[in-house]
């Protein structure tokens, strides 16, 4: 009798650790990808410098500026 149960029993635990190995590892994959950030974009020009530190404040990055005709614009991001 007890050799009966034997093999159905360890066949169920071999399927089960199967199963429960396959959803770890996709598990694992999907908590791998990187998010995808979306950035918005301000632009402004000829800032104090009080106003940058506000900008900032709000999470606002400096990512560029240039000068053109004696003024200077800046462009921020940040994500949403």
């Amino acid at each position: 009798m007890k050799k009966r149960l034997l093999f159905p029993l360890i066949l169920a635990l071999v399927v089960g650790a199967f199963i429960l190995g396959r959803s770890l590892v996709a598990e694992a994959q999907t908590a791998r990808q990187p998010q995808k950030v979306v950035w918005e974009y301000k632009d402004a020009a000829n800032l104090s410098l009080a106003a940058m530190n506000v900008l900032g404040a709000e999470g606002w990055e400096l990512v560029g500026m240039t000068v053109y005709e004696k003024e200077i614009y800046y462009v921020f991001k940040k994500a949403k």
